[in-house]
Formats: structure tokens, C-alpha cells, sequence
């Protein structure tokens, strides 16, 4: 192996939503760089000649490799030999989503093969189902400061959500075309997370089980909930949905970006304004020109999205859905606002606060960039990378 083991390789090889991959992996090498790190970039997709992209880092060795929801893993020569064991160095896959969704990723055998998990549970979830995945690492994600910053009202008047929707009804269809007994146990978990979204949906999985007086070995248990997921995307878009009808109900404006939002149907479109989806960097630019930003991810329940230090970083005071990390890493109505999803009315009277009381917002506001400053840049996650590294 030729040395270069303090350089930093960084893969883009999958794509994701609004090019998030793109900008995640450049802000993570710019953080290596400002530390005095050497980055290499690896930028392919499945359509791409592997052998011609991938053959400039064969046989070298790298102080780790790292990739966003990454096709690394499963890319394998013709006698089956890992490519990432033809390169010297940890390779750490960034997971962005329930690591349900990734099972055939985290099934695959290379040898030096990390994940970095978004959500505490996910991460117990992943140490448990995955015995090839060699460790594990709760970290979410950083964020960036918008750069043009245009100016925004003097006031709040609204409340900013940002993502995409999918409708239940196509997302219930996608559970109905499943075989049984996958079909059967989706329903019943998808019922008791919709009544609990609190319970991790492995959690309710095995109560399911139980109650059905069924058994699974771990590796089957992870092959279904693979197949489950139609059902953690129901979820999450049932809850997007919830959250945007209850605004809307108590009279609240809503400003919302994303693919997909032309499903859906308000009671008041008055009170409902679309904007067209922007690639992830604008994303930034959107919410620094807003005061509130609204989260909802019942799929993080024992994490956090991206989206709430997004808000932190450009100054917003951020409304989310609590969860036991948040509660623990930030401070309720210091430097963020955190609603019941059990609890309608506390999302309309947190909402209805900050867009009255301003000088409240203001201080949530600036406690929260505070906040974001100290714990939640780029810099800040990929310190904390090293260190296990260096461990």
C-alpha cells in the first residue's frame, strides 16, 4: 500500500434528495482542510466506468474514506474480493435515514467498514443486526451559515417547514402490494407507531412478534424490517402532514419548500404558501431569510435531523417534535422549542408565542445560533470524527 495516511478520501456515490450528498461531503472536506487535512474527492454513480473512477485510490492508504448513504460497501471484483478492502484506511458510512433502508449496504463484508448513525437507537439497532459492520457512531449531521443572507421581515409571520411529502394513500398501497406475513405485521406496526411514535419502529416490531407469537433470529429480523419500509415513510409523512394541518386549523401561516407539497390538500390555502424545492445549499438561504423553522422527524425519535441545526445555524428559532437527545443536548425554550406529537395543542401554542411574543423568538434566536457556534458546525463533527479515529 502506497502511504498516504493522512489524507482524507471522500466519496460521492449515491445520489440523494436535492443533491445533499454533494454539499454534505464537500462541507465535511472543507472542515478536514481548515484542520490542516489533505482531502481527495471520488465523485460516481452507478452508471459510471467503476474501474476508471476507482482505480487512482486502489492500493493506497488513507486516514478514512468517507460516504453519505454509500454504494462502497456492496462494490465487489469478479472473485467477490470487497473494493474497499483494495484500499488501506476505515471507511465510514455516513447513514442519513433509518438504517432499515440500508440492508444490503450493511450486509456487505469489506473488512474495515464503519457507520455513522444520525440517531442514538439507530445506532444500538445497527450494533445488534449488523456483526460485520465493524463499529458504530452516533453523530448527526453539522450545518452552514447561509452566505448571501438576504434580509428578512422585522417580525415573524409565519413558520417556515422545509422537506418533501409523499402521499399516505400511494405510501398504503406500497404496504398492500407486500406479501404476507410481511403485509400483515407492516399494518399492525404501522397502527402502533401512529398511536406511539415515540417507540423506535424496531421496538414495536417486536411487540408485534410477540403478540403474534412469532420468532425471528436477527437476520431475518432485519431482512423484514427492510421490507417495512413503506411504513417508516408513512410515518413520517403522516406526521409532516399532521403537524402542517394543525397550523393551519388554529389559523397559523405556513411557508413550505419541498418536492411533492402539490398533494396536499389544506382546509385553508389561504393560510398555505408553496415555494419550489431548491438544491440543498439554498436550502440555508431560505431559512436565514425566516425566524421559525418547524422539524417534525418521528423517524429521529432518540435523534436529530439535519434541519434543526440548519435553523440553529441561520438564526431561526426552531420548533420541533421532542425526543429524549434533544431534551438531554438542548434546552427547552432556551435555544429551542419543543412540541408533543401526542399533543396538538402544544405545537399551536408554542407556534402562536413566538410569532407574538418577539422578543422571546429573538432570544431563542440568538441562543440558538450560540448554541449551534459551540456544539453543531462541520468543524465540530469532524473533530469528534478524529478523535475515535485516534482512539
Amino acid at each position: 500500500m502506497r502511504n498516504d495516511n493522512e489524507k482524507i478520501l471522500i466519496f460521492t456515490s449515491r445520489e440523494i434528495c436535492y443533491n445533499s450528498h454533494f454539499f454534505f461531503a464537500r462541507q465535511m472536506g472543507a472542515a478536514f482542510e481548515k484542520l490542516g487535512y489533505e482531502v481527495e474527492y471520488c465523485e460516481f454513480t452507478r452508471e459510471s466506468d467503476f474501474d476508471a473512477v476507482l482505480q487512482p485510490h486502489l492500493g493506497k492508504s488513507y486516514k478514512l474514506m468517507l460516504d453519505f448513504n454509500s454504494l462502497m460497501p456492496q462494490l465487489a471484483e469478479e472473485d467477490g474480493t470487497p473494493v474497499l478492502d483494495l484500499i488501506d484506511g476505515p471507511f465510514y458510512d455516513y447513514i442519513l435515514d433509518h438504517p432499515l433502508f440500508h440492508y444490503n449496504c450493511l450486509s456487505a463484508k469489506a473488512r474495515n467498514f464503519h457507520a455513522i448513525l444520525l440517531d442514538e437507537a439507530q445506532e444500538n439497532y445497527v450494533k445488534r443486526y449488523y456483526s460485520g459492520v465493524k463499529s458504530t457512531l452516533f453523530m448527526p449531521l453539522g450545518a452552514t451559515e447561509a452566505i448571501t443572507k438576504e434580509k428578512r421581515s422585522q417580525v415573524p409571520d409565519s413558520i417556515l417547514f422545509i422537506g418533501s411529502y409523499d402521499s399516505e394513500e400511494k405510501l398504503y398501497d406500497m404496504i398492500e402490494l407486500a406479501q404476507e406475513p410481511v403485509k400483515t405485521l407492516s399494518k399492525k406496526v404501522l397502527e402502533r407507531r401512529l398511536n406511539e411514535p415515540s417507540v423506535t419502529m424496531e421496538d414495536v416490531f417486536h411487540e408485534v412478534l410477540k403478540e403474534q407469537g412469532m420468532e425471528l433470529d436477527d437476520a431475518r429480523f432485519a431482512l423484514f424490517m427492510n421490507h417495512m419500509y413503506p411504513v417508516d415513510a408513512y410515518v413520517r409523512n403522516y406526521f409532516r402532514k399532521k403537524a402542517i394541518d394543525c397550523l393551519v386549523k388554529y389559523r397559523i401561516p405556513v411557508k413550505i419548500v419541498g418536492e411533492g407539497w402539490s398533494k396536499y390538500k389544506s382546509t385553508d390555502e389561504n393560510l398555505v404558501k408553496r415555494e419550489v424545492p431548491v438544491e440543498f445549499g439554498l436550502s440555508f438561504e431560505k431559512i436565514a431569510k425566516e425566524h421559525i423553522l418547524l422539524n417534525n422527524s418521528p423517524f429521529f425519535n432518540h435523534g436529530a435531523h439535519d434541519r434543526i441545526f440548519a435553523g440553529m445555524a441561520n438564526h431561526c428559532a426552531v420548533l420541533s417534535d421532542e425526543n429524549p437527545y434533544l431534551s438531554t443536548k438542548l434546552k427547552n425554550r432556551d435555544n429551542i422549542m419543543l412540541y408533543s406529537m401526542k399533543d396538538e395543542k402544544s405545537l399551536k401554542d408554542m407556534a402562536e408565542e413566538l410569532l407574538i411574543n418577539h422578543a422571546f423568538c429573538k432570544e431563542i434566536q440568538e441562543n440558538a445560533y450560540q448554541e449551534f457556534l459551540k456544539n453543531h458546525t462541520w468543524e465540530c463533527r469532524v473533530r469528534q470524527l478524529l478523535k475515535v479515529i485516534e482512539r
